[in-house]
């Protein structure tokens, strides 16, 4: 009997003790998270640090994708892709950042400007969107360089052309979707992330000393108030009236009714898009670049892109990712790309960052 006893009580003993260690265990785990958490947004706060790859245009040389019909033929169609995730600040690969998409889309948009021989840009859209202000200067660029030059732009959509991407597309004379494009999105969306909770019980806590009652606004140490509910939805209304003014400009005869319709931020197929009006026509690339040489009167011509050095040349449907960066560069693997939104900790921290801010017209399925 004593026995049995002396070894229930090591038995307690040893649960006890192990029920300690899972709890210490349970709260180390907790730490760490939190750590990466801070770690994360340090990165996101010190990629002012990175070292620079400055645009390289002028080693950027014309390929041409489809030969003309006749050697004498001088006339191009440039094909300009507008791929990934829109954004204007460098994306960073390693301890080295890369032009942004909107850095080297208006590198190649100024080298067609001063090619007389290039009629009709064919932008190529590939995009779930990007932060509002990158998606808004892209479109200025656009419909800058069609007043300044003349010249036509018709889009092609690919997998999608969503939110952000689709706002781009706004600038152009016609648009294609593939038949197997998604196209839309059109609202927007931020990101605002909140860990008080997980602070609370771990017993961490951030302490802020503010001029105002709304200056942290969107921490995600605190939850929100109603008030900071109804001043952040303001911002969103704002941006989304924008937006629909911006689709009420480059699709001029669809109704009200139908863009309001329409904005509730889902995406739509290729025909669903060419019935609401969002899109012009639903086909493939080769009849957008017929309907290029139609758009401009042209009775023959070549399809060209830019591209820089030991990039693969292959035909009209090769990405050009970065045709302004430093190939020679090392690649790290500071970020991750789902849904071809880069994420590198600035859309998951949003407001903390201060080198982007939290407002997106993005798909984010």
């Amino acid at each position: 009997m004593c026995a049995n006893t002396s070894a229930f009580g090591r038995l307690a003993v040893f649960a006890f003790l192990i029920g300690g260690w899972i709890m210490r265990l349970r709260v180390l785990l907790q730490l760490l998270l939190l750590a990466g958490m801070f770690l994360c947004e340090t990165a996101c706060l010190s990629s002012s640090y990175l070292f620079q790859s400055e645009p390289r245009g002028k080693d950027l040389t014309l390929e041409t994708l489809v030969d003309a019909k006749s050697p004498w033929t001088r006339d191009k169609v440039l094909l300009l892709p507008l791929e990934g995730a829109l954004d204007s600040g460098p994306r960073t690969s390693g301890f080295f950042a890369h032009s942004s998409v909107l850095v080297r889309t208006k590198e190649v948009l100024d080298r067609a400007a001063k090619d007389p021989s290039i009629k009709v840009v064919l932008l190529r859209i590939n995009s779930p969107g990007g932060t509002v202000t990158a998606s808004d200067l892209l479109h200025e660029e656009l419909i800058k360089f069609k007043k300044k030059t003349g010249k036509k732009i018709v889009v092609i959509t690919m997998d999608m052309a969503a939110s952000g991407g689709y706002y781009a597309a706004m600038a152009a004379d016609v648009i294609y979707a593939h038949p197997t494009s998604v196209v839309g999105s059109i609202g927007v969306i931020a990101f605002f992330p909140n860990i008080h909770k997980l602070g609370e019980k771990i017993g961490v806590d951030l302490r802020v000393v503010k001029t105002g009652a709304h200056k942290d606004i969107g921490s995600f140490w605190r939850d929100f108030t109603p008030e900071d509910q109804q001043i952040l939805q303001g911002i969103i209304d704002s941006m989304q009236q924008r937006f629909l003014s911006v689709v009420h400009e480059g699709r001029p005869n669809m109704t009200t009714e139908t863009l309001q319709a329409v904005s509730d931020g889902r995406v739509f197929t290729a025909a669903q898009a060419k019935q609401l009006g969002l899109v012009d026509e639903v086909g493939y690339l080769d009849d957008a670049f017929e309907a290029c040489k139609g758009i401009a009167f042209l009775k023959d011509a070549s399809l060209v892109s830019y591209r820089g050095p030991a990039q693969y040349k292959g035909n009209y449907y090769a990405t050009a990712p970065d045709v302004l960066s430093d190939d020679k560069q090392p690649q790290g693997a500071a970020s991750t790309e789902i849904n071809l939104f880069r994420l590198d900790g600035s859309a998951v921290f949003g407001a903390q960052n201060p080198a982007m801010a939290p407002f997106f017209y993005l798909w984010t399925p």
